[in-house]
């Protein structure tokens, strides 16, 4: 027998935001059985949730979701974190189990499968992680630009101690993957303008947060453009480690132009840090002029401006931190999103 949620995922136990999304989920419940794809068989609870892990076996996870279904009804919530996992859903559907379809970001912008369609045309609910999640899906899929596609923002739990302003000199922090196929993140942008930051602001040093298999090439860029020492590259980090991170900087800044949502937008809010954010998923987080700046991801005068502004002007850049930390309890705690969340499923029989 399944509980009476069940939640459809890739991952659960991950740092990947797919995982943190999942665990956001299966949180708002007190019982939930978590079907994921790529967890192992022996990882067989986590926390409240019960999970049934298919080892990275896509058949193993669909005749886990059969299996799952055989017990279903209308009282069965049925909840998709992953648009590629929409189809595994279907059985649920047959035996009349509202399903919910989350939209989270790049594999939302393309256009769906024969297999993916049918099964979003079955949901009750689409909730997409943001607004520019939500038009960007419309907008490949046509189909469904006339139909109802919420919006639900995501949410981190927040810290027990916040610092103030650091002591540290002037620095940036970016957080995030650095993949050659993610390269739209802006680790390139910051890299380009950095020796004229650091003219402008001395002592200015840029912390890059992350690995992947486009940080050797960035490391060399970073070598041939700027000068010893004014860019760190730290690797990937513990939960402590990150956030102390986030606690020493001066700004976050992440200068992407295909974010879905942004966690680390609101990580670094959650410790009263300004934030330099794109067009996009982060203008929905970030409060232009009052809890940070927005520029076009493209526009390399616009985010040297606004890395200069705010390393230079360190209490104009905690004041707008301090709004950042408002707003984040205010919006994007893990508490608000439960709210947001459970008041837009489908009522159930």
């Amino acid at each position: 027998m399944c509980a009476p949620v069940v939640v459809l995922t890739p991952n659960l136990c991950g740092q990947d935001g797919i995982s943190r999304l999942a665990r956001l989920v299966t949180g708002s419940f007190d019982e939930v059985t978590v079907l994921a794809l790529h967890e192992p068989a022996s990882v067989t609870r986590f926390g409240r949730a019960g999970v049934r892990g298919a080892g990275g076996h896509a058949s193993r996870f669909v005749a886990s979701a059969l299996r799952c279904a055989v017990s279903a009804d209308r009282s069965t919530r049925v909840i998709v974190t992953h648009l590629q996992l929409a189809p595994a859903a279907l059985a649920f559907a047959v035996r009349g189990a509202p399903l919910t379809t989350m939209l989270c970001g790049v594999e939302a912008w393309r256009r769906v499968s024969r297999p993916q369609r049918a099964a979003l045309e079955r949901a009750a609910r689409l909730i997409a992680i943001s607004r520019y999640t939500r038009d960007g899906f419309q907008k490949a899929n046509p189909r469904f630009a006339a139909g109802a596609v919420d919006v639900c923002h995501l949410g981190i739990e927040p810290l027990t101690d916040v610092e103030g302003v650091p002591a540290e000199p002037p620095s940036a922090l970016i957080v995030g993957r650095m993949a050659a196929d993610e390269r739209y993140k802006g680790h390139d942008a910051l890299l380009e303008i950095w020796a004229e930051v650091s003219a402008a602001v001395a002592g200015a040093s840029l912390r890059i947060v992350g690995d992947g298999d486009d940080r050797a090439r960035l490391e060399h860029k970073a070598a041939s453009l700027t000068r010893d020492g004014l860019v760190t590259f730290l690797g990937r980090l513990d939960e402590d480690a990150l956030q102390r991170e986030y606690q020493r900087c001066t700004a976050f800044v992440m200068p992407s132009r295909d974010e879905g949502f942004g966690f680390v937008f609101v990580e670094a809010m959650r410790a009263a840090r300004a934030c330099v954010g794109s067009h996009g998923a982060a203008a929905e987080i970030i409060a232009d002029g009052e809890t940070g700046l927005l520029v076009e991801s493209d526009n390399r005068a616009q985010l040297l401006q606004a890395v200069v502004r705010l390393l230079r002007d360190r209490p104009a850049a905690a004041a707008m931190g301090a709004c950042g930390h408002v707003r984040f309890l205010q919006q994007f705690t893990e508490a608000r999103f439960r709210d947001r969340f459970t008041a837009l499923l489908p009522v159930v029989s």
